[in-house]
């Protein structure tokens, strides 16, 4: 198992790390397989972590 540590996510994005509790977005596409597993490593591994902040400019500058 990993630990939480030991994963230090980072925005994709900006590089920023990210903090606990911090609201972040993950893109990433549904699984085809089943089971269960560590959500921080999955996403770690499998998603593309965004920070709150690049995603709300992202939206922004999609809206103009």
């Amino acid at each position: 198992m990993f630990s939480l540590s030991s994963l230090s996510p980072t925005c994709s994005v900006c590089g920023k790390p990210i903090e606990k509790n911090e609201p972040i977005y993950v893109r990433m596409r549904y699984p085809s397989y089943r089971g269960m597993v560590e959500i921080t490593a999955f996403l770690k591994h499998e998603g593309t972590i965004i920070c709150d902040g690049c995603f709300l400019q992202e939206q922004n500058n999609h809206e103009k």
